[in-house]
């Protein structure tokens, strides 16, 4: 399964790198770079920070969602207020986690999505 990640955060980075090894991991810094992957290669899924330089991820999900990519995007965030997730909702995420995420939850979060549709 080919996952873009999401992330300015070096430690979050590396952590969900390690959780995630069994994939083919794509791995972008800011926001501006996640939508430009996200809309020139072919992913499974991504997984978007909320809060990153250049685009917040609520942007990246509803640029890609406007440009027609159905693939499950999941919302990565320290941001858990109920307001936060309506907008991460409405911008076409499928799922929204709040971080700290385990690793066993973040993976049963990418199993629940797989399959879905492109």
């Amino acid at each position: 399964m080919r996952l873009l990640l999401a992330d300015d955060n070096e430690m979050n980075v590396e952590f969900f790198s390690e959780a995630l090894d069994q994939f083919d991991l794509t791995v972008a810094r800011d926001g501006q770079s996640a939508l430009d992957a996200g809309l020139s290669e072919p992913f499974d899924m991504i997984l978007l920070d909320i809060q990153m330089p250049r685009l917040d991820g609520n942007q990246v999900c509803a640029a890609l969602r406007s440009a027609g990519v159905r693939v499950p995007i999941l919302a990565l965030t320290a941001s858990a207020m109920p307001d936060e997730i309506i907008r991460g909702r409405e911008a076409g995420f499928d799922d929204y986690l709040t971080k700290p995420i385990s690793p066993q939850a973040l993976r049963q979060a990418i199993a629940h999505h797989a399959g879905r549709a492109t």
